[in-house]
């Protein structure tokens, strides 16, 4: 091949060879954009992952809250007989009030 058959070659193949490297180039700078958004949206889901309770924080809460439970049934059988006396105390001044 001579000098003047490359340069006709390379003429004719140039505009695409331009092409495809002007191509690449933009889908490089898309993919770095939507990685750049990416991050973004990673560190805003970070950021809101920290302020909640890890495994230890949710299971103490699960200990507490049974721990209260535990204490509302106590309480519960101790107010038994105040309701009772207090809905005796009721009929008699309900039977009082008729007379």
């Amino acid at each position: 091949m001579d000098l003047e058959t490359l340069l006709r070659l390379w003429g004719a193949t140039s505009p695409f060879a331009v092409l495809a490297i002007t191509l690449a180039v933009q889908r490089g700078k898309a993919a770095r954009s939507e990685i750049a958004g990416l991050e973004t949206r990673l560190n805003r889901v970070e950021t809101e992952i920290q302020h909640l309770p890890d495994k230890d924080v949710a299971h103490r809460l699960e200990m507490a809250i049974a721990r209260l439970e535990g204490r509302m049934e106590t309480m519960d059988e101790r107010l038994k007989p105040v309701a009772a006396m207090a809905s005796r105390v009721q009929e008699y001044m309900l039977e009082g009030s008729a007379r």
